[in-house]
């Protein structure tokens, strides 16, 4: 009886190393339009955060200071960005 979970055990463990690797491995399906969609956003997030670079580096100029508020907004549009770029570049592929 335990030679018999004993092969049991070993041929559970030798099917799940064999199909767990296979299945990970699986390229993933890509549609050319959500591959569109995710570069349009990431261009999209790009602006955004340059435009919101320009409006700091404006307000410092004209002699304003943004404060935390201001630098924050710039720190969350540039992690956007970063979202976008990843995630386009997850879908669209190197």
């Amino acid at each position: 009886m335990m030679s018999l979970r004993l092969f049991t055990g070993a041929a559970a463990a030798a099917a799940l190393t064999f199909a767990l690797p296979a299945a990970a491995h699986a390229a993933p399906v890509v549609v050319p339009d959500d591959c569109a969609k995710a570069q349009a956003i990431a261009e999209m997030a790009e602006r955004d955060y340059e435009d919101m670079v320009k409006w700091y580096q404006d307000l410092i100029t004209q002699g304003g200071h943004p404060g935390v508020v201001g630098e924050q907004a710039v720190a969350d549009a540039k992690a956007d960005l970063d979202r976008a770029a990843a995630e386009a570049q997850r879908i669209c592929g190197p």
